[in-house]
């Protein structure tokens, strides 16, 4: 059973469990609110997207290949991420406009180079859902696509969630208690990183 629907049920699930990309669309929800977080979101799909190409192309095999490659791209994840735990810990309740902005498209996209969930979940794609009845350029690309096309609506739920949540804490040491928690599963996810 490795049809589309297969291929959706995939990425949903790649997609719409925690993770860095999700933590931080809901941090951003909860800063900006979802309007502001759109380009993170579309940053986010095109780079899964662009990704999976990537691997198509060969470049998860280099990784796999090339250790010292994984180790570079694990330690400059983790520093980023827990800068960005710090920021997100350093806000005051929540409160919107203490951060100074939401990450662009490009940020997002270029985030997911360091991502681990997202390289797990591009090389799954490809080796397990690429069409086989198709070209590979061809079955890569139906496999890239509909990979963005799932973290969009998804990504948008961490977004949204954020976003509700911070108007349901009025109080800021309720919404500083958020910001914790918040910069706590980011650093979470720096831990598995190296589990």
């Amino acid at each position: 059973m490795n049809g589309p629907l297969a291929l959706v049920g995939f990425s949903f699930v790649s997609s719409v469990t925690p993770g860095p990309n999700n933590v931080l669309l809901w941090a951003s929800g909860a800063e900006f609110g979802l309007r502001r977080t759109v380009r993170h979101i579309a940053g986010t799909a095109a780079g899964i997207g662009l990704m999976a190409l990537a691997v198509a192309a060969g470049l998860g095999a280099l990784i796999t290949t090339v250790p010292e490659i994984a180790v570079a791209m694990k330690v400059i994840g983790s520093v980023y991420l827990l800068y960005l735990a710090f920021q997100i810990a350093g806000a005051r309740g929540m409160a919107r406009g203490d951060l100074a902005h939401p990450l662009g498209l490009v940020q997002a996209a270029a985030f997911q180079l360091i991502n681990p969930k997202a390289w797990i979940f591009a090389l799954g794609a490809i080796t397990t859902f690429r069409p086989t009845e198709l070209p590979p350029v061809a079955g890569s690309i139906v496999v890239a696509l509909t990979m963005m096309a799932v973290v969009v609506p998804t990504a948008s739920l961490w977004a949204t969630g954020g976003g509700a949540l911070s108007r349901y804490l009025t109080g800021q040491r309720r919404q500083r208690v958020v910001s914790l928690a918040l910069a706590a599963l980011v650093v979470a996810t720096v831990a598995s990183v190296w589990l």
